[in-house]
């Protein structure tokens, strides 16, 4: 029976990064002796591991990793792409249902260049993906300063083939609205900042949550908030500084770490989010909508410009305060059915006829990149190829 290696890395990541690893696990451990490997860097001990996946798993560092040949490795964490030996073949479960309007130009692929194949959530992820792998590859020579530090075990300029499937965390599309679960006249929204670094300058949820806030107040004044700050970053000086200003206002609540984003998304009739792909997830799992605000700065942005373009007229996208306010009066008086549409479309345009993870995960253990759920491959000069559907 062959060994398949399923690696969890991600930083702090807890049990929200933990379940990219669930729908690899289900699908292959009748066929596949799997072998889930969990390290310090997770913040999750073994037992809390395997409760999470009931199933057995394994305590590892960087230099088991390391010792890795000639297999096939699957991770939730990007940077671990670095830490394999060239012979593996390795998966990055990207993260997300939807691509994001950061600043980095070569969307992450710094990192996701390491990879053989990588998963991708929604049709807009997998088009950023290509993109930033074509160009990083084409400028890496004058990139050498940039790279991060310490060495690394394999090319990141190998052969990657980016692959698009049906959301992995996420259960089936919605056949119609569902029934409210409203038992109040509260309207509750959530505040949805993603990692600092993410956005341009001028863009993050941090910078604009007084212009947020003070935007839906002037539409909704009963409104109350949750702040759901990214967890590896509570301890960040910034957001730190933050949460404790804002603890001090009896509208405003901040989330525990720990809490699974399933129970947040709960509790909110929507979420505001600067680039955040749980903004998506939100509408995903609840079919109510999320408002994106992604404002006007100083410096043009080739991703943020390329997933604006993607995004128009799917997703509710705000660029001033203006619009904002409107869009926020608007959802509080929107009827599920309306709801509904606008989740329907965007669901048709970003996933329909797309595989499911599960299905892909087996044929790429077996034919890699040959694979028919391989459309193309991307090559160290950053070249495209593409494969005749068979």
């Amino acid at each position: 029976m062959k060994t398949v290696y399923l690696l969890s890395n991600v930083a702090d990541g807890g049990k929200t990064y933990l379940e990219y690893l669930i729908p690899a696990l289900n699908s292959l451990r009748e066929k596949y002796n799997c072998v889930v490997l969990n390290t310090d860097r997770t913040g999750s001990s073994r037992e809390e591991v395997e409760a999470v996946l009931d199933y057995p798993v394994k305590q590892v560092g960087n230099d088991f990793i390391a010792s890795l040949k000639s297999q096939v490795v699957i991770s939730n964490d990007a940077y671990a792409g670095r830490l394999l030996d060239h012979s593996n073949f390795g998966i990055f479960i990207s993260h997300g249902n939807v691509g994001m309007p950061t600043k980095d130009k070569y969307y992450y692929a710094e990192l996701t260049s390491y990879w053989d194949a990588i998963i991708s959530s929604s049709r807009s992820g997998f088009d950023l993906m290509t993109a930033g792998l074509q160009a990083y590859r084409r400028d890496r020579k004058a990139l050498k300063t940039m790279l991060i530090d310490g060495l690394a075990l394999r090319s990141d300029m190998r052969i990657t083939s980016p692959v698009a499937t049906l959301p992995v965390k996420v259960p089936g599309i919605f056949e119609s609205s569902p029934p409210s679960k409203k038992t109040s006249d509260n309207y509750v929204v959530g505040l949805l900042p993603t990692q600092v670094g993410i956005c341009p300058n001028g863009a993050t949820l941090y910078e604009n949550l007084q212009t947020v806030i003070n935007a839906v107040k002037s539409q909704i004044p009963h409104a109350t908030f949750i702040l759901r700050p990214y967890m590896a970053e509570l301890s960040h000086p910034t957001v730190k500084d933050l949460c404790e200003q804002l603890s001090a206002h009896d509208w405003i609540t901040i989330d525990k770490a720990g809490t699974s984003s399933t129970v947040f998304y709960a509790q909110c009739d929507t979420v505001i989010t600067d680039a955040s792909t749980g903004g998506v997830s939100f509408m995903l799992n609840t079919c109510k909508l999320p408002i994106y605000y992604v404002p006007f700065t100083e410096e043009s942005n080739l991703t943020v410009d390329a997933w604006l373009k993607q995004m128009d007229n799917l997703l509710p996208i705000a660029r001033s305060s203006n619009e904002l306010r409107d869009m926020a009066l608007g959802f509080s008086l929107l009827k599920p059915e309306d709801s509904y549409y606008i989740y329907n479309k965007f669901y048709q345009a970003q996933y329909s006829d797309l595989p499911l993870p599960q299905e892909v995960f087996h044929d790429l253990i077996e034919y890699r990149h040959e694979s028919k759920y391989c459309p193309l491959s991307i090559d160290s000069f950053g070249d495209i190829y593409e494969r005749d559907k068979h």
